[in-house]
Parts: C-alpha cells; structure tokens; sequence
C-alpha cells in the first residue's frame, strides 16, 4: 500500500526591504504547519509587510489605524461559503499578510528568534482562516494554546 503524499503549496513573497526573510525556511514551515493542523490539499499566499504597509490594509479593511503583526483574509464574503479551489485543485484558503517590523520587535520583547516569531504569525493568520477567532479571553488562550502545539512541532524547521 502507498503512502499518501499531502500536497501544500505555499506562496510567499517580502514587499519589506528593510527585513530579509528566508522565504524557503518559512514554507518549509508553513507547511508543516498545515500537517500539523491535519489540512491537506491547501494552498495558502503569505506577504511580509512594512509595518506602514500593514497600517494601510488594517485601516483599508478592518477600520483599524494602527499596525498590527498579521492579519488573515480568507476567499470570498469570509464565511467559508466562497472558497475556491486553488492551483492544480488545491482548496485555498486565503491569504495572510504578515508585519515583518512587528515580528523583528516582538521577538526582541518576547525572548524569540526572528524565524520562530515569523512563524508563530503564520500559524495564528492560519487558525484564523480555520476558524479559529480570538476576540475573547475564552477564545484567545483556546487559539494560543494551539499556536504553540503546533510551534512545538514545527521547530526542527527554524
């Protein structure tokens, strides 16, 4: 019996010039991230932002001008009911911009590296486009509590 191959496809790219990000580690990560996560079949777009860049969508969609360290667009209205397939029928799940400035910042605050916060970023836009939301303390330490199962899983990737 063959074993079955779970196929993630990770597209990324860094729009901050003041921040180098090792674009293969991270998906390397991603992905292991997403198979941690049990999804197969996925494909996912990831954007390093300014933290001036981030203000911009933060205020254009959400109607919030300040800076935040990620934010999760999923396809569609953002009910899950618009979801489309991705390349070669993978199932998109959406898009996660990501402040690299924030990342550099809170890693410095938080004891982390550069790369485990990056990735920390994905895992957290990740959840939210499964679902997961984080607007009360409930929900919050729910969400935290998975971000570092699978944290703790995808480290050898660092």
């Amino acid at each position: 019996m063959g074993r079955c191959r779970m196929t993630v496809k990770i597209n990324s790219g860094n729009q901050n010039k003041k921040r180098r990000i090792n674009l293969s580690k991270t998906e390397k990560a991603a992905e292991a991230a997403l198979k941690a996560l049990g999804r197969d079949n996925i494909e996912l777009n990831i954007m390093f932002l300014s933290n001036q860049k981030i203000r911009a969508l933060n205020r254009a969609y959400l109607h919030t001008d300040k800076a935040t360290d990620v934010i999760a667009f999923p396809p569609g209205d953002g009910t899950g009911k618009g979801k489309r397939k991705g390349e070669k029928g993978r199932f998109f799940l959406g898009d996660i911009a990501i402040s690299s400035d924030k990342a550099a910042g809170n890693a410095r605050a938080y004891g982390m590296t550069f790369m485990e916060e990056i990735v920390l970023y994905v895992i957290h836009g990740t959840l939210h486009l499964m679902g997961y939301r984080d607007a009360t303390e409930k929900s919050r330490n729910a969400m935290r509590k998975k971000e570092n199962e699978v944290l703790q899983k995808v480290r050898r990737y660092l």
